[in-house]
């Protein structure tokens, strides 16, 4: 193999990692909704918002930096690239670590408490 090739397969490997990656993790997140709801909500919002940044950056370098951003030299065009899909990564994170370091919601309290089950043998007479 070229190095070309090499460098190529690696890129396509990374980028394959960064785009599964928020997937799976709202997978996970959404198959806990039930458990730790608003929590588990806000991780699985944070992996989507995560979702488009490699999206941008395979997107950008696969139509071409001349085509996507024609004022701009090579290596100014995937510094803009690389920071709009930071700010997609900086925005996901702060989802994550809300969902992550809050605490889970308690649930709300009875307004009286369920009264005792009465024994069909315990209930008084004439009933």
């Amino acid at each position: 193999m070229t190095d070309y090739r090499t460098v190529g397969l690696v890129h396509l490997f990374i980028t394959a990692v960064s785009v599964l990656t928020p997937l799976v993790g709202a997978v996970v997140a959404g198959t806990l909704l039930r458990s730790r709801g608003r929590n588990a909500r806000l991780a699985m919002i944070g992996c989507l918002v995560m979702l488009p940044g490699p999206l941008v950056l395979m997107v950008g370098t696969g139509l071409g930096l001349d085509t996507v951003l024609p004022d701009l030299e090579p290596l100014m065009a995937i510094s803009v690239l690389s920071g709009i899909a930071t700010l997609f990564h900086l925005a996901g994170f702060v989802l994550i670590l809300t969902g992550a370091l809050s605490e889970p919601a308690r649930p709300a309290p009875h307004p009286y408490a369920a009264p005792f089950h009465v024994h069909p043998t315990d209930a008084p007479p004439g009933r």
